[in-house]
């Protein structure tokens, strides 16, 4: 998880340029916490979608967590 949000940091050219491409009129996002993310947190799942549209680095990796297919349903289409 981690490794992939630092794979879209570098897409974008640094922490500062990634914060920037996060921010929006409603939420500012700083380059100390997109440190923190890579330290310690990981990117928030409501900023996921706009990280991938952005950076080409899939939603799946960036937080797995969040975004997965259960194994039930991994399953039952593989039937």
């Amino acid at each position: 998880m981690r490794s992939a949000l630092a794979e879209a940091v570098a897409a974008v050219g640094g922490q500062v340029l990634f914060a920037q491409e996060m921010s929006t009129p409603e939420r500012v996002v700083s380059q100390q916490i997109v440190s923190y993310w890579l330290k310690r947190a990981g990117i928030p799942a409501e900023l996921v979608l706009r990280a991938e549209l952005k950076t080409g680095v899939s939603r799946f990796r960036l937080r797995p967590d969040v975004f997965c297919v259960p194994e039930d349903l991994i399953s039952s289409n593989a039937a």
